[in-house]
């Protein structure tokens, strides 16, 4: 099936954002502020990942649409504030009573998928408009499960197109220096905590470690998916931990390293193991797992990782083909619904293996060989046969 979307304007070759309100152009850096302007529609990803891909598509003028037509909306944020169909141009609206067209809500985030769910429900009853002609694509594992919805895990794809012109870090048996990578860009507390854990033992300065001080997720301590009161001396620990920020394992700035065309070679090449904090542990409550390009970084770069995130995390990337390692990490933690036993199983686990001998480390790490790099070819792999999937979803 080729999908077929109904963009409102072209500039410069590349789909402006229907719905923004941003006066941006393609090719500048004001092309990447869409997400801090109301209401957060942003350039359609899906385009991009198609022509990489070498995945067809038509784009169709509204006059021109039908039933099998998407009207696409990317978004960085959902506002629950927002009428969609307020904003939404009349003709648009009538086609969309008329059963000419349909919308396509694309969302990277792992907001909860069914509050997300009653919202528009409300919203298209409201305004008449049919149910079926609103879809949504989420990044919320949990999005499988919800008519008119579909699952992606659109960090597997945005990572691999934003990264490509940087060359992957190849299998090597060369002895390493650092035993793990651990690295926080914004500050959350549960994060704190897992790196508290590792700078009480000492072993920071065995491992490329960083948390950041400039940016914070503007969380509490009760924000915390963490019981901490029921860890030991987790609370005062972390606190004196943070009184010590920053901690720095590189020379980049808080704006590079979230840039994902910028990589530190040596973070993957020169040490054995990657700790993965991933962006939830607890996925705005709603069972699902979120992966981002956290996750997917060692992967490209053949370093095996200990996930630090939602339930089911592994399990979720084993379903895509991916190889997480139960032959010499244990993968208990995976299965644990309660956030708190999960994080405490994960971190013994994480403690256990950074103690090692570094040799000892060395001798797992080329165990894990077929694996790594069969977990990289996945990854760089065209993912035609993917995105062909989502698309065809759609259309049931």
């Amino acid at each position: 099936m080729v999908i077929k979307l109904c963009i409102d304007k072209f500039i410069k070759d590349k789909a402006y954002p229907n719905l923004a309100t941003l006066n941006a152009a393609p090719y500048t850096p004001s092309w990447r502020q869409f997400s801090l302007h109301s209401p957060f529609s942003e350039p359609v990803m899906l385009i991009e990942y198609m022509q990489y891909h070498n995945v067809p598509y038509d784009i169709v003028q509204l006059g021109d649409s039908d039933n099998d037509t998407f009207y696409p909306i990317a978004l960085s944020f959902f506002d629950f504030s927002i009428d969609w169909f307020n904003l939404l141009d009349e003709e648009v609206i009538t086609r969309l009573k008329a059963k000419k067209l349909k919308i396509l809500f694309y969302y990277s985030e792992g907001d909860n998928p069914y509050i997300i769910n009653e919202h528009i429900t409300h919203q298209c009853n409201a305004n008449y408009i049919p149910r079926e002609q609103v879809k949504f694509v989420s990044a919320n594992s949990e999005a499988r499960k919800i008519p008119h919805f579909q699952y992606i895990v659109d960090d597997e794809l945005l990572f691999l197109f934003r990264n490509r012109k940087i060359p992957p870090v190849q299998f090597h048996k060369t002895p390493r220096t650092k035993k793990f990578t651990a690295l926080v860009r914004m500050h959350k507390y549960w994060r704190a905590n897992t790196m508290a854990k590792i700078w009480e033992r000492g072993l920071h300065d065995d491992g490329y470690f960083a948390y950041g001080d400039e940016i914070s997720a503007n969380e509490t301590e009760e924000d915390n998916p963490i019981e901490v009161d029921s860890c030991g001396n987790l609370r005062d620990l972390t606190r004196l931990f943070l009184k010590k920020l920053p901690f720095k394992a590189d020379t980049l700035s808080a704006l590079d390293h979230n840039t994902h065309t910028i990589a530190v070679p040596d973070h993957f090449s020169n040490s054995y193991l990657n700790v993965v904090l991933e962006s939830h542990m607890d996925v705005d409550q709603s069972n699902g797992v979120l992966l981002t390009e956290k996750t997917f970084k060692p992967i490209k770069n053949a370093q095996p990782f200990i996930i630090f995130g939602a339930q089911n995390s592994l399990a979720q990337l084993r379903k895509m083909g991916y190889r997480t390692f139960d032959s010499v990490i244990n993968q208990g933690y995976d299965s644990i619904q309660n956030t708190t036993k999960r994080w405490e199983y994960a971190i013994n686990i994480l403690l256990d293996l950074i103690s090692m001998d570094i040799n000892k480390l060395h001798t797992l790490y080329c165990d894990l060989e077929a694996d790594l790099i069969h977990n990289q070819q996945l990854l760089l792999s065209n993912k035609k046969s993917q995105l062909n999937h989502i698309i065809n979803e759609l259309y049931i």
